[in-house]
């Protein structure tokens, strides 16, 4: 499961973020300053040794280009001594000045001292030979920190070029952070607001749907923020709505079957009214015409006995229907109450025959003998077995077989509860459609003939008794539909 974050909470981490960023270029660039000012402090000082050498071997090249003048003179034809008063000062002052070189430049410390030790034979007994070999001291002295004032020369351009490396990577890496960390924070608020936009849509395009009576698989949830809650809120807005459209349909279709009924039975009661004055004249006049036609046994007398007799059964035929419809239509309780599920089921065939689809079709009863009152709402019971018989009437259609032609009603006592079984030869039905037949609003049938409510409707009421329903179908078998009823009352389902 994903971790809960809020907008708020996003919207602090990706600031965080940002900052934390920000503050490791600003570590990184710091180091690299750091080094930048640690090669500017080394160029300096090679800079300073750079100044303290070369004045010291400008000095030992003009104090060696001396001696060697002097040597020169005296193997000229006018020689002249070598005096210490004429190199004394300068080798002093060199003397001195290596002093500093010595402790720079230790790599020089041989060199120097072997000068020196020139440089005091020299002033101690003064002659051409020592000043040869404080000539040769100087040379060698020379090399050597021309050795060491090249190396400290090419030290400086390296630093130098450290120094101009650094500073453009420096440059460079500045602007190419700020850079990139300006797109990656634009591609995150594109992302962000483009997500937040598209999800915004979605839920608006969902409840323009849901208001249009939509009904299909919910809205996907992938947030765990305020708009993932947003998206949570209308798909449970979706269940609650179409859960209350549900219930307001079952109640609409039980206002209209049980307006219905009531109009039916004003109507059957005011043709009974009507009618019942003509019957009971017609009744009374082909009674006695039977009785008065009985014992005449000419054949004319014969042929008005039976016509009477006729008469008389059409008669009755006529008040048995109009008993049949002001039972079925006589008002009921509207809570539950013990019921004879024999009388209303056979009532409620009776009369269904009537119906012009059930003109070639044979219903046929099969109900359990002494079968025990069970407790429902008897228009509710009444609505579902006219549901049930209409539809197993509509799979007949267009079965020229006259043995599947029928309608079988079964009734029998399983365990605790009572089954009512109400089965046809007809159709069939795929398992696809079995799967979605108690489906709101899904229907086989042609436009006009039905809305795919009739079995949805059955279903919440038995639901509503505390019962079920199964349906068990074929593809050109046919379709059995089984109600299940406690003989105790429990809550619904």
């Amino acid at each position: 499961m994903g971790i809960n974050l809020s907008l708020r909470t996003k919207g602090v981490i990706a600031v965080l973020i940002l900052i934390g960023y920000l503050a490791l270029i600003a570590v990184f660039l710091g180091n690299e300053r750091r080094g930048l000012v640690s090669i500017a402090q080394d160029m300096e000082a090679n800079q300073f040794r750079i100044g303290l050498l070369e004045p010291i071997a400008n000095a030992l090249a003009r104090s060696m280009i001396e001696s060697q003048a002097v040597l020169n003179a005296r193997d000229r034809a006018d020689p002249r001594p070598v005096s210490p008063d004429d190199l004394g000062i300068q080798l002093e002052a060199l003397n001195v000045a290596l002093e500093d070189v010595r402790m720079q430049f230790p790599e020089a410390e041989q060199a120097i001292e072997r000068f020196r030790r020139s440089v005091g034979a020299l002033m101690g007994t003064p002659s051409a030979e020592h000043l040869a070999k404080v000539r040769d001291s100087e040379q060698l002295l020379l090399v050597q920190l021309q050795d060491v004032l090249g190396g400290l020369q090419k030290r400086g351009t390296d630093l130098a070029h450290r120094y101009s490396d650094t500073q453009r990577f420096i440059s460079v890496f500045a602007v190419s952070a700020n850079v990139v960390g300006a797109v990656a924070s634009v591609a995150v608020i594109l992302v962000f607001f483009t997500r937040l936009a598209r999800d915004i849509d979605r839920l608006k395009n969902r409840a323009s749907q849901i208001v249009a009576g939509y009904d299909g698989p919910p809205l996907p949830i992938v947030r765990r923020d305020e708009m993932g809650g947003l998206m949570d809120a209308v798909n449970r807005m979706q269940v609650d709505l179409r859960r209350w459209e549900h219930r307001l349909e079952v109640t609409r279709q039980q206002r209209f079957h049980q307006e219905k009924m009531a109009a039916v039975g004003s109507l059957a009661s005011a043709i009974a009214h009507e009618v019942s004055n003509p019957i009971a004249a017609i009744s009374g006049v082909a009674q006695f015409i039977v009785e008065e036609s009985a014992e005449d046994e000419r054949p004319q007398s014969r042929q008005i006995n039976e016509f009477a007799r006729q008469i008389l059964a059409q008669v009755q035929r006529i008040a048995r229907i109009m008993r049949q419809m002001g039972t079925l239509t006589a008002p009921r309780s509207p809570e539950p109450e013990l019921l004879d599920l024999h009388a209303l089921i056979e009532s409620t065939c009776g009369f269904i025959r009537y119906d012009r689809r059930f003109n070639k079709v044979e219903l046929r009863e099969d109900l359990a003998p002494h079968m025990p009152a069970v407790t429902a709402v008897g228009d509710h019971m009444t609505q579902i077995l006219m549901n049930l018989l209409i539809n197993a009437a509509d799979a007949l259609d267009g079965v020229t077989d006259p043995a599947r032609q029928k309608i079988v009603v079964t009734s029998r006592v399983v365990s605790d509860e009572i089954s009512v079984s109400v089965s046809d030869f007809g159709r069939g039905m795929t398992p696809a459609v079995l799967a979605q037949a108690f489906d709101e609003s899904f229907t086989t049938k042609p436009a006009g003939q039905g809305r795919g409510i009739g079995l949805f409707v059955c279903k919440n009421l038995i639901e509503k008794a505390g019962g079920r329903i199964d349906l068990a179908s074929a593809v050109d078998q046919g379709t059995t539909a089984t109600i299940h009823l406690p003989l105790r009352p429990r809550p619904a389902a």
